[in-house]
C-alpha cells in the first residue's frame, strides 16, 4: 500500500470537531483515509509537511451549472426575469466545444477553491463526463430537460427532452464502473416540464434508482403562478405527482408555503441552499432555520457563475450565515458550523448516498488543506471561526479526491488552467459579438 502522511497539522474532521498536532494519512491505492490521530513519527519521502496547514473534508457544491463560466459577468444588475431572457439567448449560442471549454474552466476553479464534488444540471454527454473523471472530481450530473420536445442547447446537441431521458439512463449504465461519476434526471422546473413528464420521471426513478435534480420555488413569482395555474405550490405539485417519494435533489426552495416543509423533509429528499445567487438575483432568502428544525437535509451551492460570479464555497458559507442572522435580527439563529456542515456532510449524500463528507479512517480520502499562516488566519485560535468567517478559496493549497492529489501547492495537477482561461475568454468574446450583432 502506498500511503501519504500529512503532519503535524490541525484537522476539522467534521463541523464542530478539532484535532491539533495531528497526523492524517491516505492510501493512494484504496483512495481512503488510513490514519487520523496523533503524529506517529518523522515523515518520510513523499509525505507532506502539515505545519501551518488545516485539513478539512472536501467541499461539495450542491447546485451549479458549471459550464456557464462563459457567462461570468454577463447581464449583471438587471431584474431576474430580464436576466433569464438574456442568459437563455446566450445559452442558445453555445456549441458543444463551448460547453466543454466552460466545464474545464469550472473544474479548475472548483478544485482550486477546495471543492471535490458537485451536483450539476446542464448539457451532459460521455465526453463531458469523461472530462470530470479525468480532472479527478466527483459529480452528480443531470442532463437538463425543459419538456418532451424542447431542445435545451440546439447548437450543441439537437436531442429533444424525451430522448435526453433515455440518454440519462444510458449514461448511468456507461459510467456505472466509475466511482466519481453519477447521473440524475434533470427536470428543469415544473414551469418548463409538464406534469406528465414529472410523473413519468418519478416512475422511471422508482424503477431504475436514478435520482432526480429539479429547481423548485426559487422565486415568489414562480410560486404565485403555480398557485394560479394548478392551485398548489410547485413543491406540493411535484409531491402529488410522486416525485418526492424517491431520491430527489431540490435546488433553491426559497419560498416554501405551509405544508412544504414536511414534504421536503421526506427521507429521500435533499435541498441545496444557494445564498449568494439568491441574493444577487433578488430571489429572496430561504428559511434555513425552519428547514433545519423540520429535519430537511440541506446542502450548500453556488448556482452558476452567471448568477454568482464565483464558485467559491467559502463565500457561500459566510454569506449563508450572515443572511440568516440579518433576516432574523438574531445572531443565535444559525451558526458557522451549521453552514460548514451543509457545505460538506450535508451535500455529500446528495452526490452519492454512500458519501459521508467527513474525515475518518475508512472514509474516502476527499480532503482539503488550507494555509493558516496568513494575516486573515492570525491569531489561529478557533478553526471553526476561521472556516466560517475568514477562509477563502485562495487559502487552499492542496486537494485530494479519492486519494489522488489533484491540487498540489496551489496548482491544479489535472488541468492546464492558463489554457482553460484563454479558451473560455475567446469563446465568450465570440458569443458576445454575435449577441451584439443581433
Amino acid at each position: 500500500m502506498t500511503e501519504i502522511r500529512i503532519a503535524p497539522l490541525t484537522v476539522v474532521p467534521e463541523a464542530g470537531q478539532v484535532l491539533r498536532e495531528a497526523e492524517l494519512a491516505v492510501s493512494t491505492d484504496s483512495g481512503r483515509i488510513t490514519y487520523l490521530g496523533p503524529v506517529r513519527g518523522p515523515l518520510g519521502a513523499g509525505d507532506i509537511d502539515g505545519a501551518g496547514r488545516l485539513a478539512i473534508p472536501g467541499l461539495v457544491n450542491a447546485h451549479t451549472h458549471s459550464a456557464m463560466t462563459l457567462l461570468r459577468g454577463y447581464s449583471d444588475d438587471v431584474p431576474l426575469h430580464t436576466w433569464l431572457t438574456h442568459v437563455r439567448a446566450f445559452e442558445l449560442r453555445l456549441t458543444a466545444a463551448d460547453i466543454q471549454a466552460g466545464l474545464r474552466l469550472a473544474l479548475a476553479e472548483m478544485l482550486r477553491n477546495g471543492t471535490v464534488a458537485f451536483i450539476d444540471m446542464f448539457q451532459w454527454d460521455s465526453t463531458l463526463l469523461a472530462a470530470v473523471s479525468e480532472a479527478g472530481m466527483r459529480v452528480s450530473a443531470a442532463p437538463a430537460v425543459f419538456g418532451y420536445d424542447s431542445v435545451a442547447f440546439p447548437m450543441a446537441d439537437p436531442t429533444p427532452g424525451s430522448d435526453i431521458l433515455e440518454r440519462t439512463a444510458a449514461l448511468s449504465a456507461e459510467f456505472a464502473g466509475d466511482p466519481l461519476i453519477g447521473l440524475a434526471y434533470g427536470l428543469h422546473a415544473p414551469y418548463t416540464c409538464p406534469p406528465e413528464m414529472v410523473a413519468e420521471v418519478a416512475q422511471r426513478s422508482r424503477v431504475n434508482g436514478i435520482g432526480v435534480h429539479i429547481h423548485l420555488s426559487e422565486t415568489a413569482r414562480e410560486v404565485d403562478d403555480s398557485l394560479r395555474q394548478f392551485g398548489v405550490t410547485p413543491i406540493r405539485q411535484v409531491a402529488d405527482l410522486g416525485l418526492l417519494d424517491g431520491r430527489v435533489h431540490v435546488a433553491h426552495a426559497v419560498h416554501p408555503r405551509a405544508g412544504d416543509f414536511e414534504l421536503l423533509g421526506r427521507p429521500g429528499v435533499t435541498v441545496s441552499h444557494n445564498p449568494v445567487s439568491n441574493l444577487k438575483l433578488g430571489a429572496g432568502i430561504a428559511p434555513v432555520g425552519r428547514y433545519l428544525s423540520a429535519g430537511v437535509r440541506l446542502g450548500l451551492g453556488t448556482d452558476s457563475v452567471a448568477s454568482n460570479n464565483t464558485l467559491d464555497m467559502f463565500e457561500e458559507i459566510k454569506t449563508g450565515v450572515l443572511a440568516q442572522r440579518g433576516l432574523a435580527v438574531d445572531p443565535s439563529v444559525i451558526s458557522g458550523a451549521d453552514l460548514f456542515r451543509m457545505a460538506t456532510a450535508g451535500g455529500a449524500p446528495a452526490v452519492e448516498p454512500g458519501l459521508s463528507g467527513v474525515l475518518a479512517v475508512g472514509e474516502p480520502a476527499d480532503l482539503v488543506l488550507l494555509d493558516v499562516t496568513g494575516t486573515t488566519a492570525s491569531p489561529f485560535t478557533d478553526p471553526g471561526s476561521f472556516l466560517a468567517y475568514a477562509a477563502r478559496g485562495t487559502d487552499v493549497t492542496d486537494v485530494f479526491v479519492a486519494g489522488r492529489r489533484v491540487v498540489a501547492g496551489r496548482r491544479v495537477t489535472t488541468i492546464d488552467e492558463a489554457a482553460a482561461r484563454a479558451d473560455v475568454a475567446e469563446r465568450a468574446a465570440r458569443i458576445l459579438a454575435e449577441l451584439a450583432a443581433g
